[in-house]
């Protein structure tokens, strides 16, 4: 379901942790034969957090199986406050508005110094269509200069952004996929049938989740519990891929919440 990035040559858990899997399928030691159904009680864990949920979410690297977001109230209420309904857009156009100063800073950029910025890959129109489109959005207001600047207050918008990546076995390529959502993500998970979860948590690998402060969690067909606890990060410099991810949320808070 999943789609590894990185490989870094390190040895798996064991050949026990695969075969077993997949030779026992009626025992107790195999709950699933796909990791598909893994899903629900992987949902119903993250919105028991109050989160938003959303499955297969695109990021730059690949495709995360399940993201669960909750927005800061308080935040959410000054964007609002601003008029600033719709998302921000692309990733480009997020990335555009994080190099325009904040109102509160009292300064501005021009539009040349944001083509200076992308110099080599994004020609001036471009860069004039997309500012065109976040002074619509009024992310973006104009000096009399022509000049522009940033009306914010609110970012970043969120609280908790967690990922989780569904495994039946594969300990590697799930870690190596949790490590790569680090770059959007505040905390995150690996989710594996619960014996299985429960043999790695025991292993030599846990020390390696641990490392990077990944979690694990337990699966079964009725509930989905934390193995072994995430450490929460800052996006750091993913900031713009992190606020990227969060906009994707922005549009369904709206809707349930009627706004």
């Amino acid at each position: 379901m999943c789609i590894a990035v990185v490989q870094d040559g390190s040895n798996r858990v064991g050949p026990d942790v695969s075969a077993e899997t997949a030779g026992r399928r009626g025992s107790g030691s195999m709950t699933f034969s796909y990791e598909r159904e893994m899903l629900e009680p992987a949902v119903r864990w993250l919105r028991s957090q109050g989160l938003l949920v959303k499955k297969e979410f695109p990021t730059p690297w690949g495709i995360c199986d399940l993201v669960g977001c909750s927005l800061n109230k308080n935040k959410v209420k000054k964007r609002l406050a601003l008029r600033q309904m719709r998302p921000i857009g692309s990733l480009l156009r997020v990335h555009l508005l994080s190099l325009v100063p904040d109102q509160i800073d009292g300064a501005s950029v021009t539009a040349e110094d944001l083509h200076r910025a992308f110099a080599g890959y994004l020609d001036k129109d471009r860069i004039a269509q997309e500012l065109t489109r976040l002074v619509k959005g009024r992310f973006v207001e104009i000096t009399d200069s022509g000049a522009f600047y940033k009306v914010n207050g609110w970012m970043p918008l969120h609280k908790r952004l967690v990922a989780v990546e569904l495994k039946l076995s594969r300990v590697d390529d799930a870690l190596h996929q949790a490590i790569n959502n680090l770059g959007f993500a505040d905390e995150s998970y690996v989710a594996m049938p619960t014996l299985i979860a429960k043999r790695v948590a025991g292993s030599k690998a846990a020390a390696r989740f641990r490392g990077k402060g990944i979690g694990l969690l337990g699966v079964d067909r009725r509930s989905c519990k934390v193995v072994l606890k995430a450490v929460t990060h800052k996006a750091g410099d993913d900031a713009v891929v992190q606020e990227h991810a969060i906009e994707r949320f922005w549009l369904a808070h709206l809707r349930d919440n009627g706004a």
